[in-house]
């Protein structure tokens, strides 16, 4: 039987520590149950912040820091992410349909398997690196833009179809960019192996050097657009790039 006193004296103590952990949160957790709670984090810090299959539907990060951060799964349909850096943040498979990249940087952010359908790109910055393999990009807007860094379009390395990720390109293997809006777009030396463009609108866009191995052109409008071996497509082409005869 324990002594009345000893549990006496326990009682106290087990007060005042309270719930297990409460008061022990870092700043940063502190900002991620905050973002949690009310979807609003304008701003804020949330580098290498962990919200992994996080609800956060319409959430306004409007100038948020969340480089390294943890997005896979994430629900960010609606977000608002205009002037947000997402550099390094691993967003794979997370779900971005109506969300604003207006400014965003997205340096090296990983949206393999994500699902972007028709989102306008066309403000996006720094997206060098981006790797947007098996992405939902159906319908996005891309017109007269271009997924290429601050030193330029993309650039690969010597051996053929071998591209050189940290020079500056993004990845686009076997993306699905049905019906999306690339007019003038410049994806010149980009990875598209595999990628869907059924019904696509290529005309005038930049696609020299670029690797179109196994991609899907049905009814992919071309006219204008440049070829991976520099030539130009006459006009009415669809599906495949007639060249220009020389006069």
């Amino acid at each position: 039987m324990r002594h009345p006193m000893r549990l006496g004296r326990l009682l106290p103590l087990v007060l005042l520590l309270g719930p297990p952990l409460s008061g022990c949160l870092s700043e940063r957790e502190k900002t991620v149950r905050r973002l949690l709670e009310t979807r609003e984090c304008e701003g804020c810090d949330l580098t290498d912040a962990s919200l992994e299959g996080a609800d956060l539907e319409g959430a306004r990060l409007k100038g948020a820091t969340l480089m390294k951060a943890k997005l896979a799964r994430a629900r960010l349909r609606n977000a608002d992410l205009t002037d947000a850096g997402l550099e390094g943040a691993d967003a794979r498979q997370a779900d971005l349909r109506g969300a604003r990249l207006d400014h965003t940087r997205l340096a090296g952010t990983q949206f393999q398997g994500a699902n972007l359908e028709g989102v306008d790109l066309r403000e996006v910055v720094t997206a060098e690196s981006a790797n947007f393999e098996g992405a939902n990009l159906r319908g996005i807007n891309l017109e007269e833009s271009g997924l290429y860094g601050p030193d330029g379009p993309y650039r690969r390395s010597k051996k053929r179809y071998l591209y050189d990720v940290p020079a500056g390109g993004a990845l686009l293997m076997r993306a699905d960019l049905t019906g999306a809006n690339l007019r003038y777009a410049v994806l010149a030396l980009c990875n598209l192996e595999g990628a869907i463009l059924r019904g696509a609108d290529l005309r005038d866009a930049n696609l020299e050097s670029a690797n179109l191995e196994g991609v899907d052109l049905t009814d992919a409008r071309l006219s204008g657009a440049t070829w991976t071996d520099y030539s130009k497509c006459a006009k009415g082409s669809v599906g495949q790039c007639t060249p220009i005869r020389p006069r």
